[in-house]
């Protein structure tokens, strides 16, 4: 009989999660959750001096808001009377040694091949004489990483450990801990670093790779989950959405670790804006005006405004973060050079006629009739009467009323501003212009 699937997900809480844990963790929760199988949360806590409940925090509240939801959860610094059980079965064997104030487990002293079976990488040998004894208790009592997470595995039943393959190198002192433990070795899989775009290892040092940071910038869970789910993952052909945007439930009936790749997998910031634009888009408008609320409270208040401007930039904003630059000339009168009014194949005089000419045939609509429709209609009927070209007409209109060479279009701000402020604003702009000049 199989025995059910139990993985782990064991971080230190001496910093928060970051986006190499958040991935290591999503390949358990995946890999536990197609086969029906447990996904456990450990703490490994033991060094006193950096654990912080401020990092155990952060990766609590990281793994909710992924939607990786664990079912047990164990602290080490909770675990003495265990370690003290399985350090007891050492003893007895005469396999530990003590040594300026710390235990250390023998090696043997003939030198012999270990084999690391690994599912991702395959047969991995190595030989016992590269490697030191192994200490398994520090001078102020506490167990040792190595010696922590066998004994953990052991007790918790772990069949699997999937981590990164930064651990492979400490495998085979494992195996001997669990063969000198008289328990079965696990299966292993170690998935490949995430590499910063030089091909470097990315690390907690290098740029702003805590989960924290990428969902006070504003992006999403289900972009997050997707970006990394293909850091190093190889989609099966044919995938959902063009093997792109995947849900939780498609992710985990498709995920498997034989289709990780071994080599670095590089972080591509530009991949992930693009999935999270994706998702952004996708959000109808109240859930949108909800998501970006905490990043537009310093904004006016007026509801009515606040959902057009939203409405507009909906499809352009990568990010949450972005979307208070993106409509903050909504509600002020945006700054701009004057040169800006005057599009590349115009010119200042021909601005000035587009602008002059603008104004007048949108102050002669009825503010019951400032729509797009009308609005649109009208302006291109002046564009034919008075031989303007688009560029005399709408480029300046357009950075009139927001200050910028890319926004929505000229009928669409002047309707979300309403008459009275678009007219006020091209005002500005026609004697901006002529003190130029």
């Amino acid at each position: 009989m199989e025995k059910k699937v139990r993985v782990r997900f064991a971080p230190s809480p001496t910093g928060p999660l970051h986006i190499g844990g958040a991935r290591t963790a999503l390949f358990n929760y995946l890999y536990a959750k197609q086969g029906g199988g447990v996904f456990v949360l450990r703490f490994e806590d033991t060094d006193k001096e950096r654990s912080e409940s401020v990092f155990e925090e952060s990766i609590v509240n990281g793994l909710k808001w992924l939607g990786l939801n664990w079912d047990e959860d164990y602290y080490q610094s909770k675990r003495s009377d265990i370690y003290q059980k399985y350090l007891d079965k050492l003893v007895l064997q005469g396999l530990t040694y003590e040594q300026d104030g710390g235990i250390y487990f023998k090696l043997p002293t003939e030198p012999r091949a270990i084999i690391v079976d690994d599912i991702i990488r395959g047969q991995v040998e190595f030989n016992s004489k590269d490697f030191d004894d192994v200490v398994l208790i520090k001078k102020d009592g506490t167990p040792t990483f190595h010696f922590a997470n066998v004994v953990d595995d052991i007790d918790m039943n772990i069949t699997h450990v999937i981590r990164g393959e930064d651990h492979l190198s400490n495998t085979p002192k494992h195996i001997l801990l669990y063969e000198a433990l008289g328990a079965s070795v696990p299966q292993f899989a170690h998935i490949p670093l995430i590499l910063n775009p030089d091909r470097t290892k990315m690390s907690k040092r290098t740029g702003d790779v805590s989960l924290d940071g990428y969902i006070r910038a504003g992006y999403l869970p289900e972009a997050i989950i997707n970006f990394l789910a293909q850091l190093g993952w190889s989609l099966p052909a044919g995938g959902a959405n063009g093997g792109e945007f995947f849900t939780m439930a498609e992710l985990i009936e498709k995920f498997s670790l034989e289709r990780v790749q071994k080599a670095g997998a590089v972080f591509d910031l530009k991949h992930l804006n693009h999935l999270n634009q994706h998702y952004l888009m996708q959000k109808g408008l109240d859930e949108y005006t909800k998501l970006a609320e905490p990043f537009i409270a310093h904004l006016s208040g007026d509801e009515p405004l606040v959902q057009s401007a939203l409405k507009l930039i909906q499809e352009r904003a990568q990010t949450l973060s972005e979307i208070p630059s993106l409509i903050e000339y909504f509600f002020k009168s945006p700054e701009y050079d004057a040169t800006l009014l005057v599009f590349k194949k115009s010119s200042p005089e021909q601005t000035a006629k587009g602008l002059d000419t603008g104004l007048k045939v949108l102050s002669a609509i009825d503010d019951s009739a400032w729509n797009q429709i009308k609005l649109q209609s009208i302006l291109d009927e002046t564009l034919s009467v008075e031989g303007l070209n688009p560029g005399d007409l709408f480029w300046p209109i357009r950075v009139a009323l927001s200050g910028q060479m890319g926004s929505p279009s000229p009928v669409e701000l002047l309707e979300a501003l309403g008459k009275t402020e678009s007219i006020s604003r091209i005002k500005i702009a026609i004697k901006k212009l002529a003190s130029s000049s």
